[in-house]
């Protein structure tokens, strides 16, 4: 499968102009919505941090950038875009956190990444053990109960969350490579089965304050912000 992932985000390795973004009063994408939530700390830990785009934004927020990749080629880039940080890349599984010391991480972030986790129950637990007592998860991931997924429902169409054509827009991964479906519920109740301590959701999208009037219904993802217990 890393194959498949190396493959699919292939591109030549040189380093990346990214630019800082700007997150205004309501958040309209996935990585808007992470950043959109304040706070600062020593460490910082991106589940699936890709090129690192997302770590890069957290640069002058936390003082040491920790990234985990399944996909070696995302990695390599990775490195390449925060050479200039203190940037930690490890290359492996959410399921397996071994890299990382028990409640040694003030921040975990993960923007669109659950649903490509096989055993979301292992990894959800090895979030709570690497995150320090009164850290937070910043975590979202596609609705599948958006207002257009129910649609498409209802006309017999496969809802996919990644890909176009009922998720075989690609001939390398099925829909991106998406294994699994969330709603706000679903994904509050398998936080709160490892422990998490709920603070809020929020929908985000770019009409902006509209997707969280009814989120459930009118936001194209789910983000929830959670807390360790201390």
């Amino acid at each position: 499968m890393e194959q498949k992932y190396n493959q699919f985000y292939n591109a030549s390795l040189r380093k990346e102009d990214f630019k800082d973004v700007q997150v205004g009063r309501w958040p309209k994408d996935r990585v808007q919505a992470i950043l959109s939530v304040a706070g600062e700390g020593e460490s910082i830990l991106d589940i699936g941090c890709g090129s690192g785009h997302l770590l890069y934004q957290f640069r002058h927020r936390f003082t040491n950038l920790v990234g985990l990749e399944y996909a070696q080629h995302r990695l390599d880039q990775a490195q390449i875009n925060l050479q200039e940080y203190s940037f930690t890349p490890i290359h492996g599984t959410a399921e397996n956190l071994s890299a990382v010391r028990s409640n040694s991480i003030d921040r975990i972030v993960s923007a669109d990444t659950i649903e490509h986790i096989p055993d979301v129950y292992e990894a959800v637990g090895e979030m709570h053990r690497v995150l320090k007592p009164g850290g937070m998860l910043v975590i979202n991931t596609p609705n599948i109960a958006f207002l257009k997924k129910r649609v498409l429902l209802l006309m017999g169409r496969f809802p996919s969350t990644s890909q176009s054509n009922e998720g075989l827009g690609s001939d390398i991964l099925f829909d991106g490579g998406h294994l699994h479906y969330f709603t706000f519920r679903s994904l509050r109740l398998l936080l709160e089965r490892f422990g998490f301590r709920m603070v809020r959701h929020m929908g985000y999208g770019r009409f902006g304050a509209a997707h969280n009037f009814w989120p459930t219904l009118l936001s194209g993802g789910v983000q929830w912000i959670a807390n360790k217990d201390l």
